[in-house]
């Protein structure tokens, strides 16, 4: 297999661009480029998390579009190969691949000093978590065995530049960095990740670097696997051994070293490194078991056990665990022991999780602070009417990529400026972050409030949307609760209540004479009320069919049909009256009334069938099951259908609650 390296149009036509400028190039290797984070893009992180919109001062624009210049530069560069290489090893899924000659004899380890790992370890980093057992935590290793630890604001040394970065990364790298034989692959999981560098948070590749990354440092802890990176140096940075190790210390990784570049550049010709982040994972006997991007670190955390080695198959498993929300504990979604401890923000709380998973308890998924103010005013009204709920800010700094020691000191701030530095704080954990995304069923929601329930052992991810949309009145605000409320209210209406309005029913027992009936003539009978809209009459012909061909010769002496206009319109009357069915004369005020009863406010009134039984409650409110019904009765499940009239009316949150029951 040969591969030389080749430039497109494009890139022929940019030489007559001009190469980044000497200050440009000092701007990436000390300040702009991954992992740091520049002055002015961090002020555009404060002036997007929305608690600070009016207070932050504006980043400086000019710095910002070069940065975004320097990104775009970045995306249009094309691999280049000082050398074309003849022979590579032919990488494929399924395929064997010799580890230890493509990676030759020696590599370097990268190991991210402990306060810069992304941790809920008391001594990882900001920590608002400690723990009684300093044999059990999030990652089932060990824990500071300092017992119950209160919080302190740790701020990182280089917190103006890189939050993510060893504090030695602009030095010689040396503090950081051992030299370790390839020979320690042997018997392990490997991850090879090829890499432009530098990178910078604007380009294409930013993001996709950043999840990496931070999916490096759980991995890290792992003693059956090891992520291999290998850099590939863009123009102007080939000798620059500097960004090499800058770019490097945002990972807890091995790597091929910088002054082998021939080296690093044929174990990217054999991946097919195209400019783009790319990995091969092999498993222990070295075969191949995936080669592609790593996109599979947007969805899942590098600690997220069950997912491990990333293969789709696993994956797989894993979206569909996630979908079963039933008997989730408070432990299983953060990942705690029953006897770790939770901080709130001041020094003067704390709670074991075996306390907290007995609360009814909102675990607040807080990205750019967009719902904050609204969480603040259901909290205070919660307390006001005693209703419980026990606010968990859960840091998910993925969404904007921001790096999570700067997002955490944004929340933190956002908290004391609304004075709610009293609620339960959880710092940045990938795992969890990405666990609770994921839970939340590709409703790409920014922010969210996951609603865990100690009583029915049961856990919503869609509180916030339910408050929103249904206000604090419709606490403990779950689908399940929503829909057993508005059941209860169904349940509670009849059918002789729905028409006492009307007092008569009128039908034409032959094609010229109409005659008018009590409404009391219906009790008794199983009753499809047929609730329409002129002009459009969906259901009409299906309903008359329906009608001819399974009730008017079987079942016309126990099923009636009753039309109602609920728009008041009586266009139609005599229409209806035609196919054997009984109507209620238009009144749009009568109609406004039975609409105000049936209806739920928020899902609009619209055409419907609604089968009454003989007792006069709501046998079914869907007319596709009704339809499909051949006899009476026509029994459905009522909170399925509720379900779904919520979920047709625009709350697609709605959709399939009951079968993650």
């Amino acid at each position: 297999m040969e591969l030389k390296g080749r430039q497109s149009d494009e890139d022929l036509s940019s030489s007559k661009r001009r190469r980044l400028s000497e200050r440009t190039l000092k701007l990436l290797e000390e300040k702009a480029s991954f992992p740091n984070v520049s002055k002015c893009r961090r002020k555009r992180n404060k002036l997007v998390f929305s608690c600070f919109g009016d207070t932050h001062e504006l980043p400086d624009s000019l710095a910002l579009n070069k940065e975004y210049n320097i990104g775009s530069y970045f995306d249009t560069e094309c691999t280049v190969y000082s050398e074309s290489f003849r022979y590579v090893p032919n990488v494929e899924v399924g395929k064997q691949l010799d580890v230890l000659e493509l990676l030759g004899d020696n590599l370097f380890s990268f190991s991210t000093s402990s306060h810069n790992v992304p941790s809920i370890l008391p001594t990882g980093f900001t920590s608002y978590v400690g723990s009684c057992d300093p044999n059990k935590g999030t990652d089932k290793g060990s824990r500071n065995p300092q017992r119950i630890q209160p919080p302190i604001l740790r701020r990182c040394v280089n917190v103006d530049e890189g939050v993510l970065a060893s504090t030695s990364s602009t030095t010689t790298g040396k503090e950081n960095v051992n030299v370790e034989s390839t020979l320690n692959l042997k018997g392990k999981y490997v991850m090879i990740c090829c890499a432009y560098v530098p990178s910078i948070w604007c380009s294409t590749d930013g993001p996709m670097v950043y999840h990496t990354a931070l999916a490096s440092h759980e991995l890290a802890r792992r003693d059956d696997f090891v992520l291999v990176v290998v850099p590939m140096m863009r123009e102007g940075f080939t000798h620059s051994r500097s960004a090499y190790l800058h770019f490097l210390s945002g990972f807890s990784c091995h790597a091929v070293p910088f002054n082998d570049s021939r080296r690093r550049e044929y174990i990217c010709s054999a991946l097919r490194f195209d400019g783009k982040l790319k990995v091969v994972i092999l498993d222990p006997s070295q075969k191949i078991l995936y080669h592609g991007p790593p996109d599979m670190f947007f969805e899942f955390g590098g600690a997220e056990h069950d997912c491990f080695p990333f293969t789709p198959e696993r994956m797989e498993n894993c979206l569909y665990r996630d979908s079963i929300l039933k008997d989730l504990s408070l432990n299983e979604i953060l990942g705690l022991s029953d006897t770790d401890v939770l901080w709130n923000v001041l020094k003067d709380g704390c709670l074991t999780i075996s306390e907290l998973k007995q609360k009814f308890v909102g675990l607040y998924v807080c990205s750019e602070g967009t719902s904050l103010r609204s969480l603040h005013e259901v909290h205070d009204e919660c307390r006001r009417q005693k209703y419980e709920l026990e606010i968990v800010v859960v840091c998910c700094p993925c969404h904007r990529q921001v790096p999570p020691k700067l997002h955490e000191e944004l929340i933190i701030e956002a908290l004391a400026s609304l004075k709610l530095l009293g609620w339960w704080f959880f710092p940045f954990e990938n795992t969890v972050c990405r666990r609770l995304g994921r839970m939340c069923k590709g409703e790409r929601y920014e922010e969210g409030l996951f609603i865990v329930d100690p009583i029915e052992k049961h856990v919503d991810p869609y509180g916030l949307p339910i408050i929103l949309d249904f206000g604090v009145e419709d606490y403990p605000f779950t689908r399940r609760k929503l829909i057993e409320k508005e059941l209860q209210r169904k349940m509670g209406l009849r059918l002789n209540s729905l028409l006492l309005p009307w007092g008569t029913v009128t039908a034409s027992l032959d094609s010229h004479d109409v005659f008018r009936f009590p409404t009391g003539m219906l009790q008794n009978k199983i009753v499809v009320l047929y609730l329409y809209i002129e002009p459009w009459k969906l259901l009409a012909d299906k309903l008359a069919a329906w009608h001819k061909k399974n009730i008017k010769r079987k079942h016309s002496n126990v099923v009636e049909v009753v039309a109602v206009s609920i728009d008041g319109s009586g266009a139609s009357e005599k229409h209806l009256m035609d196919k054997g069915w009984f109507v209620c004369r238009a009144d749009p005020s009568k109609s406004c009334k039975l609409c105000d009863e049936y209806f739920h406010p928020l899902c609009g009134v619209h055409e419907t069938l609604v089968a009454f039984g003989e007792d006069g409650r709501i046998q079914s409110m869907d007319p596709n099951h009704i339809l499909e019904s051949q006899f009476p009765p026509f029994h459905g499940n009522l909170r399925e259908e509720i379900a779904r009239e919520f979920e047709d009316a625009g709350f697609h949150y709605m959709q399939g609650t009951l079968m993650t029951d």
